[in-house]
């Protein structure tokens, strides 16, 4: 009998030496990475509404954020969503205070939190999100603003925002009711050496004037500006009925 039982465990040995059981392997999730960069110039008094409808479209850009870390069950969840600021001389913003208040990393966030803290997570956002708003509109004359400069943020710090890795979707989300530049000549983009392969860029709220045929300007420069800096994905969303901008919206992320 010792014998026989001998024998039963040499075999098992030898088997699971030859066989080894395969280590289980962790497939990560594919990150989104959603870039919200803000016009906060005379827009926000010129257009009717802009400052809420601003908000409610950063919203439901958030609304999406948490449905995908939801999905990935939290604790599998690499996203991020960040809300940057246009360069803009003279709005005495505290940039850095809200850009760090209104950014979340699923990385950086302790498991056990991740599902718990979501309801402040996004109390806080909403709350600065408003905050900021506020503060943004200091004035009702328009030239008491000066023009956001969407170029400079591209040229210089997108590429801090923007991330590398292959497993990463990244977004772009522009809101801004017309040129990529400010100032009087607007035809002139200086080059933007860095690329961003696989950048979607959504601009939304695009709003020239009809009279002159602004329109058909504005899109021509901002699909010339995206070719040369590589952008391939872009939708420009011209400004209407805010559902269905938010639908649109909604459909570009799902389809990613």
């Amino acid at each position: 009998m010792k014998i026989r039982l001998l024998t039963i465990m040499l075999g098992m040995v030898l088997l699971f030496s030859c066989h080894p059981p395969k280590p289980e392997t962790k497939t990560l999730a594919v990150k989104h990475n959603y870039i919200i960069l803000l016009d906060l110039s005379d827009r926000l008094i010129i257009q009717d509404n802009q400052p809420s409808r601003d908000t409610e479209i950063i919203q439901n850009i958030y609304k999406m954020f948490k449905e995908k870390v939801k999905n990935e069950f939290y604790i599998k969840s690499r996203d991020e969503i960040k809300v940057v600021i246009a360069p803009q001389k003279g709005d005495n913003l505290r940039t850095e205070l809200f850009e760090d208040k209104l950014y979340f990393n699923m990385e950086n966030i302790p498991h056990h939190l991740k599902r718990k803290n979501e309801p402040l997570r996004t109390e806080q956002f909403n709350a600065y999100l408003d905050t900021l708003y506020q503060k943004a509109r200091f004035s009702e004359t328009p030239t008491d603003y000066n023009g956001a400069d969407i170029w400079k943020y591209v040229y210089e710090d997108l590429k801090t925002d923007y991330i590398t890795d292959t497993l990463t979707k990244n977004f772009l989300f522009i809101l801004t009711d017309g040129y990529p530049i400010v100032g009087k000549n607007k035809q002139k983009l200086e080059p933007v050496l860095n690329r961003f392969p696989g950048l979607h860029v959504v601009l939304v709220e695009a709003a020239p004037r009809e009279k002159d045929m602004e329109w058909d300007s504005i899109m021509n420069m901002w699909s010339e500006w995206f070719k040369e800096i590589g952008v391939e994905d872009y939708t420009l969303i011209k400004r209407k009925a805010i559902s269905k901008e938010i639908e649109e919206i909604k459909d570009i992320i799902s389809a990613s």
